[in-house]
């Protein structure tokens, strides 16, 4: 897998050197999955509370690309809604060892055959195998 990022402290994303910290600057959109162009794409946009920079992204996605293994384990059904938004942790995880869906290794690059797995939380977990993710900025006219 590629990707064009580093993770940093599995809650975070380091792009160009700045800092992005998912956990408690963006709230998780959504996602949308084209099954027939293999792309699932993951959508943030920044989250309302005072701490967070007023020079901060408005909204970001990470576009999966060669997708080949998509597994969404369900949330808790008393979770509240910001739970749902609040991604708790992200990491490179290998995809041989699909039956852990409790860990994460500290490591900002993927190695070859992992999946990516994104914790909210709700209880929730993405997890993803792919062949390429990209960061990118979601300009405000553009739809998801």
């Amino acid at each position: 897998m590629k990707v064009n990022f580093d993770l940093t402290d599995n809650y975070a994303l380091n792009y160009e050197g700045q800092h992005i910290d998912l956990h408690n600057n963006f709230d998780f959109a959504g996602f949308v999955y084209k099954v027939a162009d293999r792309e699932i794409k993951l959508h943030w946009k920044k989250s309302n509370g005072d701490w967070v920079d007023k020079n901060e992204f408005s909204s970001l996605v990470l576009t999966h690309k060669g997708v080949t293994f998509l597994s969404v384990v369900s949330q808790d059904e008393k979770n509240t809604f910001k739970d749902s938004s609040c991604l708790g942790e992200i990491t490179f995880f290998p995809s041989t060892e699909r039956g852990i869906n409790d860990s994460i290794i500290p490591q900002p690059k993927p190695k070859d055959g992992d999946d990516i797995l994104y914790f909210f939380e709700n209880g929730q977990l993405i997890r993803i195998h792919c062949e390429q993710i990209e960061f990118g900025i979601k300009m405000p006219n553009e739809d998801f």
